[in-house]
């Protein structure tokens, strides 16, 4: 697959850095944080045995606990080295290298659940955030969920903000920005990842949406809410809109 560059986003630090700013290092650190258990009661009577379609995996930070809970998991990730993270961390796992915007597995079984964790709804590049929502629709079973992570309000502002993580390290959200790089109302963010070895730094855009925005932009891909996951409403379990079934 030919290299892949996403104007606006950037990362330093030691080792693989993805096309979108990740530090393959940083990943590989960070665990779970309620996540998988959070898709799982989505999923319901599902489990086990419900085929799950992971978009942008990273190196696995989800896959093996959502493994464990009883999915049978699909990686999908643009990066080579991601992957290769997530093959140690789940030997066997079933994975696709592709940007998920141009992801085609429609000549495999749909899947029960897919998921787009991460935020990756807010990409503030012009057109992604519609690719992205679009395949969702595309490779997600009539009968299926698609779960969605976004971000809460106001996280955006007061920042800086800072918070542990296990092993020892701080993720601190130093910035954002206004930014001409990206679509409409995009931000540019600025991550760095502390630990007593190592420090990495992420640069990518962001663009925020009201939820009404949001479900706009499920309706746009054929899809609609049916539930909000938590008390935040950053997860959602969306289904195809009964006129696109």
């Amino acid at each position: 697959m030919d290299p892949i560059t996403r104007e606006g986003y950037e990362g330093t630090g030691p080792g693989a850095i993805t096309p979108d700013g990740c530090a393959v290092g940083t990943y590989l650190r960070m665990p779970a944080e309620g996540e998988p258990e959070i898709v799982a009661a989505a999923a319901g009577d599902r489990l086990p045995g419900a085929r799950l379609l992971e978009l942008g995996s990273g190196a696995g930070r989800l896959t093996r606990p959502l493994t464990d809970l009883g999915f049978e998991v699909t990686a999908v990730d643009e990066s080579a080295e991601m992957l290769a993270a997530v093959r140690d961390v789940v030997p066997g796992i079933r994975s696709a290298r592709s940007p998920i915007e141009t992801l085609d597995l429609t000549g495999q079984e749909p899947f029960d659940v897919v998921l787009l964790a991460s935020y990756l709804v807010h990409a503030g590049t012009e057109g992604v955030r519609e690719a992205l929502l679009e395949t969702c629709r595309r490779h997600v079973a009539a009968d299926g969920w698609v779960i969605v992570q976004r971000e809460a309000a106001g996280r955006h502002e007061g920042l800086p903000t800072e918070r542990r993580v296990p092993g020892g390290g701080l993720i601190r959200a130093v910035s954002s920005e206004p930014s001409d790089r990206g679509r409409p109302g995009s931000r540019s963010l600025r991550v760095e990842y502390h630990y007593p070895d190592a420090k990495w730094t992420q640069t990518y855009l962001s663009c925020p949406l009201t939820e009404q925005e949001f479900e706009e932009a499920l309706a746009g891909a054929g899809l609609v809410v049916d539930s909000y996951l938590d008390e935040r409403r950053t997860w959602v379990r969306a289904r195809i809109a009964p006129a696109a079934a």
